[in-house]
């Protein structure tokens, strides 16, 4: 198994209530916190969990995330992500990176900004913090400028930290539903209902491009 194991703490869920993150985000409402932030609409779905801060999520991104963007760009796939937050406490980041990467990214879906959604995840994971610097709350906010989200994000980190923290907490050690997996590490990717192995041994690339070409022929 590759990924970043987690200590799987009893949490108790509550019902979550945001403020939205800018003047396009819909009016505060209850969340689930175990949605995710949802792209596109085509038949194939294709789940990930993945938490800003762990350096195998980010692996995973460069090897698959041009296929996944371009599979969900053309109306092959609809991706769900469901953000995870623990990773900076396992790794001594003080500045709580996972936790306010994970709120903009759900701001910037409150806002409408789909098209946004999938470049500045990249974007994120490109960015982790290192030993000499964490990405600011202002440069996370740079960093959906570039992505091309334009809607007021200057409170969206503040305004769904909350949602980010409940979310991780509703699925770390929580079951995908119809699969054996328990939420136990990232990075989780699941096709169709299947989990895919994820190997970093070179072949994830390929193998994830065949399994949504599998499930898009099914």
């Amino acid at each position: 198994m590759v990924g970043c194991l987690a200590l799987i703490p009893v949490v108790t869920i509550v019902a979550v209530a945001c403020s939205p993150a800018a003047a396009t985000a819909p009016s505060p409402a209850p969340l689930d916190p175990t949605a995710g932030i949802v792209g596109g609409d085509g038949a194939v779905d294709i789940q990930l969990w993945s938490d800003p801060s762990c350096p195998h999520c980010m692996s995973l991104d460069e090897a698959i995330g041009d296929d996944l963007a371009a599979f969900v760009g053309d109306g092959t796939a609809t991706w769900t992500l469901h953000p995870m937050t623990y990773v900076s406490a396992k790794r001594g980041d003080v500045t709580d990176y996972s936790t306010r990467a994970a709120a903009l990214l759900l701001g910037v879906a409150a806002a409408g900004e789909d098209d946004a959604l999938l470049p500045l995840y990249g974007l994120i994971q490109q960015n982790q913090v290192t030993a000499d610097h964490s990405p600011s709350d202002e440069e996370l906010l740079g960093f959906a400028a570039t992505a091309g989200a334009t809607s007021d994000l200057s409170t969206a980190i503040a305004d769904y930290a909350g949602l980010a923290s409940a979310a991780n907490d509703a699925w770390l050690g929580r079951a995908i539903p119809g699969t054996d997996q328990v939420v136990d590490h990232v990075p989780l990717l699941v096709i169709d209902g299947t989990v895919f192995e994820i190997r970093e041994d070179g072949t994830d690339a390929a193998r994830f491009a065949a399994a949504v070409a599998d499930a898009a022929a099914d």
